[in-house]
C-alpha cells in the first residue's frame, strides 16, 4: 500500500514485516526482475536500511556518484561519498519528499546539482526501515530537454550564404567566437540574421551538446521577466507552480542563451543580468539559495547601445561585459552583389517546401532586386522569393510575380518603342550616375568628403543623390 501526504512531502510505503527488517528491503532488491528493471531506469537509485547502510545501489546511480556498484553494498552511506549526504535528514526526522532540487558541493568533483525524492519504507507499525532514494543530475536533464524539446542549434556555418567581403569577415570572425567562452554580442538590423549567427556559432562550440535556450527580450511582458530568466521558488507569488521554475538561465545550464533583442531589457533586469554575468551566481524568486550556472551568453541588438547609453536606457558596465567579441552581420544592401546567390536559394527552398517545380529566373528580376534598398534585409529578401514562388502560374520567375512597390522603386524599367526618346536617355544617365556615386562611396569606404571632392560636386548634392538613388 503507497501513503502519499502532499501537504507534509511525506511518501510512505508500507511492506511486509520481516525478521529481520533488513531482509525484506534486501529480497527486494536482489530479485533478479526486480533488479533487471531498476538497473534499466535512467534515475540513480538507492536503497538504504534504517541505519544508514547501502542494502542496494543500480548502475545508473554507481555511474552518477562514480562508484562501484558492488564495492557499496553493506557499507555506510557517510563512507563512500566525500559530502554529507542529504539523505541523513530523512533517515533522522523520517520525513520523505518528491522532486526536490539540492546542489551539494563535492571535495572531489566540485558542485553537483541533484534532482531527488526519498520514499520512507516502513512496516505495518509505521516503524521506519529504510529509504528509497532516486536522484539525476540536473545537467544531465538539460542536455535530455534539450534533445527532446529541441532546444538545440537548427543552423550551422554551412548554412550561412554570402560572398561578400564585409560578410565573410562576419562568418570568419564568427568561428573564431565559437572555439571561446567568451560573451558575443551580434548586432545589426532586423532580418540581417542574427539568430543564425547565435546558432552557428553554438552548433560550432564545445557546448554544442548542450541546449541552445532562445528568449526574446521584447517579448517578454515586464512583470514576468525576472521569473521567465531566473525562474523562482514553490509559492512565490499567485499563480506560481508548486514545484516552483527553473528560469532560461538555469534550463541553458551547460550550454548557450540567446539574448535577442537586448537592449528592450528594463534597467532592473541589467543589474542583475550584469551580475549573472561577473560570478554566473543569481538566486530565483523567492529563494535564498545562490544558484551558480555555466552558462555562455550571446547577445543581439538592431540598436545603437552607444546611443541607447547615452540616453541611459543601457548600463555601459552591462555593455562592455556582453562586447567582448562584437560581430557585425552587415545590411542586405551592403552586400548586393550577394543577392542573386541569396534569390537561387530561396527559390530552391521555397519551391521544395511548397511542392512547385525550381523556376528559371528571369535576369531582370535579378536587375530590379539589386536596386531595392531592403529595410527588411534577408528576412524581407526571403518573403518576397516566397510569395513569387506561391503566387507564380508559369516555369519562370519574372516582374509580375513581384510587389508593385519593388518594381516601382526600380528606375531602369525597359521603356517601350513608342516612348519618348529622350525619357530613355534620361533614365540611363541617372544609372550610369548611380552607378559612379556607389562605386566611388566604395572605393573611399564610404567618406562622404571625399568621394564629394573625387565626383566633383558639394556634400549637399552628394547627400541629394544618395537619397535619391537609395544609397
Amino acid at each position: 500500500m503507497v501513503q502519499w501526504t502532499s501537504t507534509s512531502h511525506i511518501v510512505d510505503i508500507d511492506i511486509q514485516e520481516q525478521n529481520p527488517p533488513q531482509a525484506g528491503l534486501l529480497s527486494i532488491a536482489s530479485e533478479p526482475i526486480l533488479k533487471t528493471i531498476v538497473d534499466s531506469i535512467a534515475d540513480g537509485i538507492l536503497i538504504l536500511d534504517a541505519a544508514g547502510y547501502v542494502l542496494y545501489l543500480n548502475q545508473q546511480g554507481a555511474n552518477i556518484l562514480d562508484l562501484s556498484q558492488t564495492q557499496v553494498m553493506g557499507k555506510h552511506i557517510t563512507t563512500i561519498v566525500d559530502f554529507r549526504p542529504v539523505i541523513l535528514d530523512v533517515l533522522e526526522n523520517g520525513q520523505g519528499y518528491l522532486e526536490k532540487e539540492f546542489i551539494i558541493h563535492s571535495p572531489s568533483r566540485g558542485k553537483l546539482h541533484f534532482m531527488k525524492s526519498a520514499i520512507v519504507l516502513r512496516d505495518r507499525h509505521a516503524r521506519m526501515m529504510g529509504v528509497i532514494d532516486t536522484f539525476r543530475l540536473v545537467d544531465s536533464m538539460h542536455t535530455m530537454v534539450a534533445r527532446i524539446t529541441g532546444a538545440k542549434a537548427k543552423f550551422s556555418f554551412n548554412d550561412i550564404i554570402g560572398r561578400d567581403p564585409a560578410f565573410i569577415d562576419a562568418v570568419s570572425f564568427s568561428r573564431i567566437a565559437a572555439q571561446s567562452t567568451a560573451n558575443v554580442l551580434i548586432e545589426g538590423e532586423s532580418g540581417t540574421g542574427k539568430e543564425m549567427f547565435a546558432h552557428a556559432i553554438h552548433h560550432a562550440s564545445m557546448r554544442s551538446s548542450g541546449p541552445l535556450i532562445i528568449v526574446n527580450c521584447a517579448s517578454l511582458p515586464r512583470s514576468l521577466i525576472e521569473s521567465e530568466l531566473f525562474g523562482y521558488e514553490s509559492g512565490s507569488f499567485t499563480g506560481a507552480r508548486k514545484e516552483g521554475f527553473p528560469g532560461k538561465f538555469e534550463q541553458a545550464n551547460g550550454g548557450t542563451i540567446f539574448l535577442d533583442e537586448i537592449a528592450e531589457l528594463p534597467l532592473d533586469m541589467q543589474s542583475k543580468l550584469l551580475r549573472v554575468l561577473q560570478d554566473h551566481t543569481f538566486s530565483r524568486i523567492g529563494g535564498t539559495k545562490n544558484i551558480t550556472v555555466d552558462t555562455r551568453v550571446i547577445a543581439a541588438t538592431n540598436k545603437n547601445l552607444l546611443a541607447e547609453i547615452r540616453n541611459t536606457n543601457f548600463r555601459e558596465d552591462l555593455y562592455y561585459r556582453l562586447n567582448v567579441l562584437c560581430i557585425h552581420t552587415p545590411s542586405l544592401r551592403e552586400r548586393l552583389d550577394d543577392i542573386p546567390l541569396l534569390v537561387n536559394y530561396f527559390v530552391q527552398k521555397n519551391a521544395l517546401n511548397h511542392s512547385r517545380t525550381i523556376p528559371e529566373i528571369d535576369p531582370f528580376v535579378l536587375d530590379i532586386l539589386k536596386e531595392y534598398p531592403w529595410p527588411g534585409n534577408i528576412r524581407e529578401l526571403e518573403n518576397v522569393i516566397e510569395r513569387a514562388i506561391i503566387i507564380s502560374q508559369s516555369d519562370q520567375l519574372t516582374i509580375d510575380q513581384l510587389p508593385q512597390h519593388i518594381v516601382n522603386s526600380f528606375r531602369h524599367v525597359p521603356v517601350p518603342e513608342t516612348a519618348n526618346p529622350s525619357d530613355t536617355n534620361i533614365r540611363n544617365l541617372e544609372q550610369m550616375e548611380k552607378h559612379e556615386i556607389r562605386r566611388t562611396l566604395k572605393e573611399v569606404e564610404g567618406n562622404i568628403s571625399l568621394c564629394s571632392k573625387l565626383l566633383g560636386i558639394s556634400r549637399n548634392t552628394l547627400y541629394r543623390k544618395m537619397k535619391q538613388y537609395a544609397l
